[in-house]
């Protein structure tokens, strides 16, 4: 009988522990969303280069489409590992494709009840002694998009939500986590 107790608590803790495992995995992970455009011939693209870049080369200075920031930075160093290891490189000259990135920034509200007890005891009558807390925290989602330069068509979008957080300390790592999230969708390569 208490064999049979110590097995049953052992399968117990067993699943326990893959079900937070599991549940860990679930709250970590986030869904990239994509689309493309089904008439673009992503097999004639072989080269890339920065939409905001080329414009500014292209003396197209009044139009600035974002701000050069050290985020931006780490942005293009990522994708441009990307796309090269996709067989894609890089030309400022005449691209086929201008990439254009940026970082939505969206703030999201948390409340919690700080009563010690409820859950346990809930409310009496309606009454509670405890307290509310809200905490606002900002969030960046990532989008990045690749634009056919000839056409100037927009061929193919991925989108990271929650994937910037602000109180992370290796910003390097997660914008090129980030990025490796959403080009794990881009199925297309350069057929040398």
């Amino acid at each position: 009988m208490e064999a049979t107790i110590k097995n049953l608590a052992q399968k117990v803790m067993v699943g326990l522990v893959i079900g937070l495992v599991l549940s860990a995995c679930s709250i970590t992970t986030t869904s990239v969303i994509t689309d493309y455009d089904r008439d673009a011939q992503f097999n004639s693209y072989q080269t890339f280069y920065w939409s905001d870049d080329f414009q500014i080369e292209n003396g197209k200075t009044n139009d600035p489409l974002f701000y050069n920031t050290l985020i931006k930075k780490r942005l293009k160093v990522a994708i441009t590992d990307e796309m090269k290891g996709r067989g894609y490189e890089l030309n400022a000259k005449d691209p086929d494709l201008l990439i254009n990135s940026h970082v939505v920034v969206q703030q999201k509200s948390t409340s919690q009840n700080n009563y010690p007890y409820y859950g346990y005891y809930g409310f009496y009558r309606g009454y509670n002694t405890g307290s509310m807390t809200t905490t606002q925290e900002r969030e960046g989602a990532l989008i990045i998009e690749l634009i056919d330069k000839d056409r100037h068509q927009l061929v193919w979008q991925g989108y990271a939500p929650n994937v910037l957080q602000t109180n992370t300390e290796d910003k390097q790592r997660e914008i090129r986590e980030a990025v490796s999230k959403i080009f794990a969708k881009y199925e297309y390569r350069v057929d040398k």
